[in-house]
């Protein structure tokens, strides 16, 4: 309410943001979105798979702050009913603010070998994670425009996500859709991914020129600057 009537001019990240602001306030904003720097080609992998005996290629990966809004606990769940044997999920990320929440994820998790906490990554491991990744999940009932789905996507990853209005704008037609959460559809597609990764690896590619053509701060930040220069 304060955004939406303190200020003259707002810009937002999402369409479908834009929209909210629209319909609940009639105020016309403008979207530009969040955007990424496309990974160094000569970077070298750090050693976080080895340090956690995780194989390049059989993991399924969950990067982000450990909120329920982004819904890891489902995540562990639908993991935990998959068919991945051979197969592991790695959590990556923390909430210092919300430990009982943290606490919570790993009872979900216990007695699995197969489902790895890293708590938060940066650079080198985090870009190691993300290159190797047979998937990157994003399961979430809310979100802005996700900044790690793009980073998913500048490393060219397959991505099973949310069937939400910001998935839906950030991913177009290419991601491995499931409803929030749903556990069961959760399972599924996890399944899908595993039993038909060679016919879906187009996706990868597809998703790696989506981010070169909208999503990168070269195109984003000509955005800013016309923007600006129309003030």
């Amino acid at each position: 309410w304060l955004t939406a009537k303190m200020h003259k001019n707002i810009l937002v990240v999402s369409d479908e943001q834009r929209i909210y602001f629209a319909e609940h306030y009639s105020r016309t904003c403008i979207t530009i979105p969040t955007a990424v720097n496309m990974p160094d080609p000569e970077e070298v992998d750090s050693e976080i798979l080895s340090r956690y005996s995780i194989e390049k290629g059989r993991y399924f990966l969950y990067l982000g702050r450990l909120v329920q809004d982004k819904n890891p606990d489902y995540l562990i769940k639908a993991f935990r009913k998959a068919k991945a044997d051979g197969y592991k999920l790695v959590i990556a990320g923390s909430n210092d603010q919300l430990p009982e929440y943290v606490a919570h994820l790993h009872a979900l998790a216990e007695g699995s070998d197969d489902i790895i906490f890293t708590g938060a990554v940066y650079g080198a491991d985090k870009s190691t994670l993300l290159r190797h990744c047979i998937a990157f999940c994003i399961p979430s009932t809310i979100e802005g425009l996700a900044i790690t789905l793009f980073e998913a996507m500048s490393y060219g990853r397959i991505c099973i996500a949310s069937d939400i209005p910001s998935n839906r704008e950030g991913l177009g037609e290419n991601g491995i859709w499931v409803p929030a959460e749903d556990v069961d559809t959760l399972t599924e597609k996890i399944d899908f991914v595993i039993k038909n990764y060679t016919q879906l690896k187009h996706l990868e590619q597809k998703n790696l020129e989506r981010v070169k053509q909208n999503f990168t701060w070269d195109i984003v930040a000509k955005r800013y600057v016309e923007y600006i220069h129309k003030l």
